[in-house]
Parts: C-alpha cells; structure tokens; sequence
C-alpha cells in the first residue's frame, strides 16, 4: 500500500500526515452511505422496496456527512495549494478526482444496465456524458445522485486555480472570503438567485469558508477579520443546515425539528475544528492511509450499486444481510480503486498533462507560515 511512501508534495513524509482528516474524511463516507443503505433507499425514489424502521430513522440526520466532507475540503484544498502553481493545482486535482470517477461511473452504469428496470435506467449516451463528470450540462442525468456534490467539489477547485492564477492566493485569500461570505449572506437571506446559488457555492460555501479560515488561523495566527469571517462562517453553517432541513421536508415529508438539525451540525463541526486541531498530533501510520484513500471510491462506488445489491440479495439473506453485503462489497471494491486503478490513473493523467505544462507561466507566490503544519491528507 501506499503507507510507506512520501506524499507526493515536497517529499514529505506520510508519517507527518493530519491523521484525524484521514480518519473523518472515512466516518464522513461511512455515514453517508448508513444513510442511504438504512433511510434514504427506501424513503425516496423507491430504491429499496423494504425499510429498516426505527434503524433508518435514527440515521436520517446522515446527510451532513456531506457538509463535513465540504468543510474538509476548505481545510485541505486551501493547504495543499499552498506554494503551489494553478497549472499543478489543477493537474493535480484532475489526478486525485478522475480515475476513481471513471472506474466507480462504469461500475454503477454496469449494475443499472443489468437491472434495467426504473429508477436504474441508463443508456451509453448518460454514461458518456456522465465522463465529463458534469452530466447535467449535456442535458443527462448523473449516473449516481451522490455525484451532485463532486461538482460543488469542481466548482470549488476552479475558483482556488483561478485565485491562483490571479495570485490573490494566496496573498489575499482573508479578503477573498470575506467578499465570498458577505456574497453568501446576501443571497442566501435576501436575493435567492439559483445561478449566484451555483456559480458562487453560497449555498455550501459557509462550510468550506470555515474550513478556509481554520486553516489560515492555524497556520498564520488568529487576526481580528480571520476570526470574524470564521464566526461569520460558523453561522452560515446553521442557516444552511436549516435550510437543508426544509428540503427533506418538501421532499420527504418529514425531518428531524431545527434543533435536532442545529444540534447536529454543531456536532460535525466541532468534530472537524477537533480534528484539524489535533490532528498534527496523530501519526498516519498504514491503516489510517487506507481508510482516508478509501472514502473518495467508496463515496462514489456506494450508492446506487449498492441499493441494487440490496434489492437482489434482501429476499434470500435478509435485510441486515443485504446491508452488510453492500457495505462490505462496496468497500472493497473501493479498496481495489483505491490500491490498483488510482495511483496508474494518476501517472498517466500527470504524464499527460506535463509536456503542456512547460509552455505555461507557472509562477508560484510564496506562503510562510508561521507554525510547523504536516502535509494535508488531499
């Protein structure tokens, strides 16, 4: 495994690696997919024919594993691109996010071509499609609904290359997000516009601005205007949460009350301000390599394969059996893109892109940092 080897930035060493972001990047997956496995299926789109009653319910809050995915994403994203060039970024971006995507689509078209029956219908134009990983622009359907949030991902990814390619990253990141948060509160509790909404992430943006402003205030020190955009940020998350809420509500018919949801959200994030805090402190020995590179296949790979899983197997082993089938097939499925797909994918995507690269402008901006900060677990 890859336990043994150097990070890939600057040669440090995995050993130096933010452990606890490896260990809940993994529990952030793993509730997802609780939730879908035991709540979601069943209660819409008709998945799964069979319910798992009070388990499933006890699990429907498992939808904010997402938004500890996107406050992960602010902490990480933000430090790896640190010293680094937008051409790089990106390359490397294209690196980490496409192989596992093309394996784990190709998977989930196979398993819907073979049921063929709805809500699993497909045809080779979706998949194509769906290989620019932006299905709905060419007018199709993702080939899995967990994929809606790989493009808030993209989306993400784009504005940090384009930072860079403008230098405001990192030299005016604080300012950049402090616009980014005051454009958030604007739309999200006075103008409401959908294309603002996509464009500019002001619906999730809160999560991965207070995994921004973490990471600034832990590498360069707590000013007075990091706090207030990260206090700003914290907020937001509440507001987004709510209305999250309300969503489940006119798409299910019933959801957890405001407070349970309010609850819950300060739940993941403290566990994140936890984790990214202590984290240097917690050696990434093999195991926890592996639990971190699995989330990202595992997230992908889960979903409608798996409830296709379930609905076969349910009538011979049962429901728990059915479950933990999915579970554990999926994970190692995920193992293999993981250990085998992922690091040829990565070299070919770099070999590919390199030549490109060395008629490019690549100018790097210098960003010190005041404490000794390992290598973030991308």
């Amino acid at each position: 495994m890859r336990g043994s080897q150097t990070s890939g930035r600057s040669g440090v060493s995995d050993a130096n690696r933010n452990g606890l972001l490896d260990l809940l990047r993994f529990a952030a997956a793993m509730t997802v997919a609780v939730y879908h496995f035991l709540y979601r299926g069943a209660q819409e789109g008709g998945y799964l024919e069979f319910s798992f009653a009070a388990a499933g319910v006890s699990v429907s809050l498992g939808y904010l594993g997402v938004n500890l995915f996107f406050m992960i994403s602010g902490f990480v994203i933000i430090w790896s691109a640190t010293g680094r060039d937008w051409y790089g970024f990106s390359v490397g971006r294209v690196a980490r996010l496409y192989p596992a995507h093309v394996v784990a689509m190709t998977i989930t078209f196979l398993a819907m071509l073979w049921c063929a029956q709805p809500p699993y219908s497909t045809d080779v134009f979706e998949w194509l499609a769906n290989l620019t990983m932006l299905a709905p622009m060419f007018g199709s359907d993702f080939m899995d609904g967990a994929y809606w949030s790989i493009v808030i991902e993209i989306i993400f990814y784009g504005w940090v290359a384009i930072g860079l390619f403008t230098r405001v990253l990192p030299r005016h990141t604080d300012t950049a997000v402090a616009v980014w948060m005051l454009l958030v509160m604007v739309n999200n509790t006075m103008l409401g516009s959908r294309p603002v909404e996509l464009l500019f992430l002001t619906e999730y943006g809160s999560y991965f601005a207070l995994g921004v402003m973490t990471w600034r205030i832990s590498s360069q020190g707590a000013g007075a205007l990091r706090l207030l955009i990260a206090g700003v940020a914290l907020i937001m998350t509440f507001h987004a949460a709510e209305v999250q809420r309300l969503d489940v509500v006119f798409r299910l018919g019933e959801a957890s009350s405001a407070a349970v949801v309010a609850l819950a959200n300060a739940g993941i994030v403290a566990a994140f301000l936890s984790a990214a805090a202590l984290g240097r402190h917690v050696r990434a020995g093999s195991w926890i390599l592996v639990l971190g590179g699995l989330s990202y296949p595992f997230y992908l790979v889960h979903q409608n394969a798996g409830y296709i899983l379930m609905s076969t197997v349910e009538p011979t082993i049962g429901k728990w059996g059915a479950f933990a089938l999915a579970l554990t097939l999926s994970l190692a499925v995920s193992w293999w893109i993981f250990a085998r797909i992922e690091p040829v994918g990565r070299a070919i995507i770099r070999a590919l892109f390199a030549p490109v690269g060395r008629f490019l402008p690549r100018t790097t901006t210098p960003y010190p940092t005041t404490t000794p900060y390992p290598a973030p677990a991308e």
